[in-house]
């Protein structure tokens, strides 16, 4: 097992190392980093970054952005650092180990991005480390709504995903900080089941209705669907 956790997990264009992080590469930090507005992102914020992988995506996405990502882990930071140093775009990614909740107020981000913590009331990792990774206690919604509002330029954007469950609750704690849903994306795993995950944009727009989206995973099991590979391919070796 520690051999194969030694591994990177490739990807085109970069390479992800993963030991010593809370969380590995998974599908949902992938997806999120490759569905939401980058383009036009001059400055980027992945908070809670763990390996590195969402803002290392964000670099690919964006030629010209500068992308800080902040990790309380510290197995993870180290990690994220590592994978920052070996990437591409080393000269314009920069890893800050600490509390996202405690950033200083400076100048402004036009993106934040997160795969949060997102579980309330589910039972514990037995590794504290990844317990942390997976429970809202350090990063709940509120306090990460009301640190976004802080920390965004007025035009600026959230990009989050989590549990379609959660997002009446996000939504709600976004509207008390004049954030609003700009686009949603349901996240379906297989056809016969109900979207598992949603992606949301806020942004203090206030559109009438936001934009809805959705995509599938794999048509069937073991077997991608088309829309996945499309977002995928620049991404995943095997996609």
């Amino acid at each position: 097992m520690k051999v194969a956790e030694s591994k990177p997990f490739r990807f085109k264009q970069f390479e992800v190392m993963q030991s010593r992080s809370a969380m590995k590469v998974g599908t949902d930090g992938v997806l999120l980093a490759a569905w939401a507005m980058v383009s036009d992102s001059p400055r980027i914020l992945d908070a809670g970054s763990g390996t590195g992988v969402i803002a290392l995506i964000c670099a690919q996405r964006n030629h010209a952005a500068q992308i800080e990502a902040i990790e309380i882990d510290s197995g993870s930071a180290q990690d994220a650092r590592e994978n920052f140093a070996a990437s591409p775009w080393s000269n314009r990614l920069r890893l800050h180990e600490g509390d996202f909740l405690r950033i200083a107020r400076g100048e402004k981000f036009d993106l934040i991005i997160s795969n949060p913590p997102y579980f309330s009331d589910s039972l514990r990792a037995i590794n504290p480390s990844r317990s942390a990774a997976r429970h809202d206690d350090s990063l709940p919604a509120p306090a990460f709504m009301l640190k976004s509002s802080q920390l965004l330029a007025r035009h600026g954007r959230i990009a989050v995903i989590f549990p379609k469950t959660q997002l009446e609750r996000w939504s709600r704690e976004a509207a008390r900080f004049d954030f609003y849903p700009e686009r949603i994306c349901h996240v379906f795993t297989l056809p016969t089941r109900d979207s598992s995950r949603v992606m949301v944009e806020f942004s203090h727009l206030h559109p009438a209705e936001p934009k809805m989206e959705s995509i599938l995973i794999e048509k069937s099991p073991g077997l991608w669907s088309e829309a996945y590979k499309d977002l995928m391919r620049y991404y995943f070796i095997k996609h």
